[in-house]
């Protein structure tokens, strides 16, 4: 099965005109940046189904399910340039890390069509874009207890639940691991929240004291919550999916 990742760049251009006899001056509308910023759902031509947030900043997040069951995770920065988009990141599956690039073409908030390199194999991906981006983040929603499945980059799914306080506070576990950390919306406005979570516990998956950082999405239609996140050195992490 094969993974992906992605992410976007801005550029702004600004003219300025005018002159004439009664000493007015006029000025060029900024352009608006088109690049491939938003999500992104569909399918990898190996099976999985893919879910992927290109950030404002080009940073990328994403993972991917079989069977409606989550089996991994994507990490990665993207650039787009007109229609052209390109990058390079992790996925993360099966207790391996495997770096890959990808390319291919998006039209901006319709589709992107990519072709993704791993080692010596490679596939395509074909995604739709998804206007839940472009609503802004609430704590207010997002607040509450999910009852969901996790997983990290090295052990198997475990069914876990989460509790969401409406000031943004993160708390999960039991006495042998448990995790708290908060959820902040971020300053781009659009449907994505900073995570940042502690590990506590001799039985956690990713380590005593482990500090992870990443992203969450909640869907209010479906009222599930999927957060993504990464150690410091980015050689493992965490995925879950919740519903409340």
């Amino acid at each position: 099965m094969k993974r992906l990742t992605a992410l976007a760049a801005a550029a702004v251009l600004t003219a300025c005109g005018g002159g004439g006899s009664d000493g007015t001056s006029t000025t060029t509308p900024t352009p608006v940046a088109v690049t491939a910023e938003g999500f992104w759902s569909g399918t990898a031509s190996t099976g999985p189904q893919v879910q992927l947030a290109i950030l404002e900043n080009g940073e990328t997040w994403g993972f991917y399910t079989v069977q409606g069951a989550l089996a991994g995770a994507l990490y990665g920065n993207t650039t787009s340039n007109g229609t052209s988009v390109s990058g390079s990141g992790l996925d993360f599956y099966g207790g391996t890390v495997k770096a890959g690039n990808y390319s291919g073409s998006f039209s901006a908030k319709n589709t992107i069509n990519l072709t993704l390199g791993s080692g010596t194999s490679t596939s395509t991906f074909a995604g739709k874009y998804s206007t839940a981006y472009d609503q802004p983040a609430s704590l207010a929603n997002l607040a509450g207890t999910f009852t969901g499945y996790g997983l990290t980059g090295k052990t198997s799914t475990q069914a876990i639940s989460v509790t969401i306080s409406s000031s943004g506070s993160i708390s999960a576990g039991n006495t042998n691991c448990s995790a708290s950390g908060t959820a902040t919306p971020r300053a781009s406005g659009k449907n994505i929240f900073d995570i940042k979570m502690t590990f506590a516990g001799n039985l956690c998956a990713l380590g005593n004291g482990a500090v992870t950082n990443g992203i969450a999405y909640y869907d209010t239609s479906t009222k599930q919550v999927v957060v993504l996140a990464l150690n410091s050195s980015k050689t493992d992490g965490f995925i879950y999916a919740g519903v409340r």
